[in-house]
């Protein structure tokens, strides 16, 4: 399974992943209210949390809490595990784990991605940031 981040759960709920992440989301909040195997009552299963970071999600340390009970609850419920991973392969991969910054005097074109291919000219024909 990925490694669930506070950040990825904000990143999902928030809407910044689009309609496939808030789709991931809609799963992963509906597996955690399903009722959970050998656990009873509400502890342990996430839903205390999840309510909690539903009131305010871009909130770190709610998302911090729930990514921990659902690690937690991960590891004690292989069922869990699976579905979990599931709802974070459907995300489409929406991955938080870094920054990038551009810095130092003026920058013509800037280009920053992740997964790209071949790019034959970026910036005009020849001139200052054109590759090749």
């Amino acid at each position: 399974m990925d490694q669930l981040t506070a950040e990825l759960l904000m990143t999902l709920a928030g809407g910044a992943a689009g309609a496939v992440g808030q789709s991931a989301w809609q799963s992963i909040v509906a597996l955690v209210r399903r009722p959970a195997g050998g656990v009873v009552g509400r502890d342990g299963t996430g839903l205390p949390e999840l309510e909690a970071f539903e009131v305010d999600p871009g909130d770190p340390v709610r998302a911090r809490r729930l990514a921990d009970v659902l690690t937690v609850r991960a590891e004690r419920e292989p069922e869990f595990a699976r579905r979990l991973a599931g709802c974070l392969s459907a995300s489409g991969g929406v991955r938080i784990d870094g920054s990038n910054s551009v810095s130092g005097g003026e920058q013509n074109v800037v280009v920053q991605a992740q997964y790209i291919g071949t790019i034959d000219n970026i910036g005009g024909s020849g001139g200052r940031g054109s590759a090749g």
